[in-house]
């Protein structure tokens, strides 16, 4: 009878540990995916990115969103679901006296033409000026990119 406790303890103490092992691995190749859906933009947001990067990163953030099955509201821009969206917008100084600022969503660079954009702001340099996360999934949600002005 003793022996009998002794090996079905040592079945459920093998069992426990592979559904341990099982979680641990399912949650280190989760990290491992966020991070790289990150990696695939910060390594733009660090320093000051051209023309043709922003219009890089308008496409992979489409890109994931379509593959994602991310919704649009009526006017055509993505919705944030708190999970895997992404959302990038751009930022122009029109005034630098009375600071005022026009934004554009990456929708509406897509829908104007990114080989306008291109040719209009090839070598012109933006910076990030803020970019948020997915609370839920640590995977990046937003991305605000500034024109700097020569």
């Amino acid at each position: 009878m003793k022996k009998g406790v002794i090996i079905i303890a040592i079945i459920l103490i093998i069992l426990l540990l592979f559904v341990c092992g099982i979680g641990i691995g399912i949650n280190s190749k989760t990290k491992t995916v966020v991070q790289f859906e990150n990696d695939t933009y910060e390594k733009y947001l660090n320093s000051e990115i051209y023309g043709t990067d922003v219009i890089t990163l308008i496409n992979k953030a489409i890109s994931q969103n379509e593959s994602n099955h991310i919704s649009k509201d009526t006017k055509g821009y993505y919705i944030n679901n708190n999970v895997d969206s992404v959302q990038i917008e751009v930022e122009f100084i029109t005034d630098e006296e009375e600071q005022k600022t026009t934004t554009y969503k990456m929708e509406q660079v897509a829908n104007l033409g990114t080989s306008e954009f291109i040719k209009n702001f090839n070598e012109a340099k933006f910076k990030c000026i803020e970019k948020r996360y997915h609370k839920e999934t640590g995977k990046i949600s937003y991305i605000k990119l500034l024109h700097k002005s020569s």
